[in-house]
């Protein structure tokens, strides 16, 4: 399974289908140090990169002849969704006089997470033509102020199971 040409292709239908309003770039790095070197087409969009790809064949085996009766092939990776801020922002209501809904949880943290959480259905049928794949998503960790653009946003682990 090609899962770089995948995320190009769920953020391209993301972009035009200006998912949750906002306008969407990808890039693959694929470790972090490379994230700060991407050029961006647009500064505004929601930055999608994907790094820390590893992936694991598990060979299931039938216990009286020991042949391979099914496999599961593990894609895990990372995918960082991210948006430029200024420094100084409020992450929620530290520096008073300043309204939360100007906060980073308003307007970065929480509509990332309302838009890609537990309720995100990803295009998988139809970009990988197949429909025997499971997607996890593992866990999600907050980023703040990420680099020389200081991004912030999530960093969500996945894995992708394809049973063979």
């Amino acid at each position: 399974m090609d899962i770089v040409n995948f995320w190009k292709e769920q953020v391209n239908i993301w972009n035009e289908q200006n998912k949750c309003g906002l306008c969407w770039e990808f890039s693959a790095p694929l470790v972090n140090s490379q994230i700060n070197t991407v050029q961006k087409d647009t500064p505004c969009c929601v930055q999608v990169f994907i790094t820390d790809i590893t992936f694991n064949e598990t060979l299931v085996r039938n216990s009286t002849t020991g042949l391979t009766t099914s496999k599961t092939c593990v894609d895990r990776f990372t995918l960082w969704v991210l948006i430029e801020s200024p420094l100084g922002v409020n992450n929620y209501n530290e520096i008073k006089g300043h309204p939360i809904d100007e906060s980073k949880w308003s307007e970065i943290y929480l509509p990332l997470k309302e838009c890609l959480g537990c309720e995100n259905i990803l295009d998988t049928c139809e970009i990988l033509n197949q429909t025997n794949v499971n997607v996890d998503l593992i866990n999600a960790t907050l980023v703040h102020n990420y680099l020389d653009q200081s991004y912030s946003g999530w960093k969500i682990n996945y894995t992708f199971t394809q049973v063979k």
